[in-house]
């Protein structure tokens, strides 16, 4: 079975990944929220050659994909038990992620619970500045009231270009939940961006 990684741990230690993950590689991809782990896999097995970084909170999701990747014989795999703002705040090195996945986040829809959203300006400011110059970024929802706020959060920032051409090569995968959605007819809406600086 794979390690999990745990920046968890590294909270007020201020110590990057890259101490303790290679990212010596051609290609590196983030799964933000990777739930069960079914799209890190899949891209893992797309891209071998890869470094398929999938980070969730809990650690029961990380454990599924671990066992996914492991029965799928991805050795490309690193799950991190972390939180988004600390991970996209000091934990990774800047400038080092090809594509970074924020696929179907609790969109908080009762108006009072909205600050709970992950994607606020900040936090994708955070996340752009991770991605490499000409990398992409994928956000996607099923919700609808969510989507406008996040069309309204990405047009806030003058780096983000829209370019649905950067999923064209995972347009066929899905994840645990676009599945389910799927079976309900509810559609999950994907958008994709070019990071320009």
């Amino acid at each position: 079975m794979l390690e999990i990684k745990t920046p968890l741990e590294l909270i007020g230690e201020f110590k990057r990944l890259d101490s303790i993950i290679d990212f010596n590689r051609p290609r590196i991809e983030l799964d933000m929220g990777c739930g069960k782990g079914r799209f890190t896999t899949e891209l893992a097995k797309r891209y071998p050659e890869a470094l398929v970084m999938g980070a969730d909170i809990k650690l029961d999701r990380l454990r599924k994909l671990n066992g996914k990747a492991a029965r799928a014989d991805c050795s490309n795999v690193e799950a991190l038990h972390c939180l988004g703002w600390e991970l996209f705040g000091t934990q990774l090195p800047d400038h080092t992620i090809d594509r970074v996945h924020v696929i179907c986040p609790d969109p908080w829809p009762k108006e009072r619970h909205r600050r709970n959203r992950m994607l606020s300006s900040e936090f994708v400011y955070r996340v752009t500045r991770k991605i490499k110059k000409g990398g992409s970024l994928h956000l996607a929802t099923d919700d609808l009231p969510y989507l406008e706020w996040i069309k309204t959060v990405t047009s806030q920032l003058p780096f983000l270009e829209p370019d649905q051409s950067v999923l064209a090569d995972i347009a066929d995968v899905q994840t645990e939940f676009e599945m389910n959605f799927a079976t309900q007819d509810k559609p999950v809406i994907h958008l994709g961006f070019r990071v320009l600086a």
